[in-house]
């Protein structure tokens, strides 16, 4: 297999398992949707510096060492579960009192430092991405290739989900999309409160 050829084979399986839904599609989503499409983009820059920080960290073999150590796979479990509970809380609250609480669609949800941490927390508290990204290079990336070719995987990775999540942001911010939101919001918000309890619960669970 060429290079170009390993390249393309990462770009379709890592857009193909970005983009099912998950935590990440849910705050990338909520925000682009509430917010202004500026704090969907920091998001969207959160997202993407996690990425590379997660691809980079594999690339290097600390993957396994994080899931050798089950106190550090653990607490990064709990510290991601935790941070995607309390978004949640945050969608429920609103969605229960329909107020400015949670989602509003007049002023954005966060603030450009918020927006930015909430794609980057997302992202990186999760340990699972580090094996995803383990089985990705380890499968298409033969071991006794040059670093370049690893650097060329994880850049593949960062501009692939840079693609991803930033057409999220202008799909989401379309006005017609935005005007549907703010007629069903509090059920919305609801939807997206339970399913990031659901996922921050399955996170823990999971192994």
């Amino acid at each position: 297999m060429t290079y170009i050829a390993m390249f393309a084979t990462i770009a379709v399986i890592h857009l193909l398992a970005i983009a099912s839904p998950g935590p990440t599609l849910m705050v990338v989503m909520s925000q682009a949707v509430a917010g202004s499409r500026r704090s969907g983009f920091l998001v969207v820059a959160g997202v993407v510096l996690a990425t590379l920080t997660w691809s980079s960290v594999t690339a290097a073999g600390l993957g396994g060492v994080i899931a050798r150590f089950g106190w550090l796979y653990l607490t990064l479990k709990i510290v991601g579960a935790a941070y995607l509970g309390w978004i949640a809380w945050g969608l429920l609250k609103g969605a229960i009192r329909g107020g400015a609480v949670g989602l509003d669609t007049t002023r954005p949800m966060m603030t450009d430092r918020q927006a930015l941490r909430a794609g980057f927390l997302t992202t990186i508290s999760n340990p699972k991405v580090a094996a995803y990204y383990a089985s990705l290079f380890g499968v298409v990336i033969p071991a006794s290739a040059p670093s370049v070719v690893f650097a060329g995987a994880i850049l593949t990775a960062v501009l692939v989900s840079a693609a991803w999540w930033s057409a999220v942001v202008l799909l989401f911010g379309l006005s017609a999309v935005r005007n549907a939101y703010a007629r069903a919001r509090r059920w919305m918000d609801a939807v997206m409160g339970v399913l990031l309890l659901a996922l921050a619960g399955r996170l823990i669970v999971s192994r």
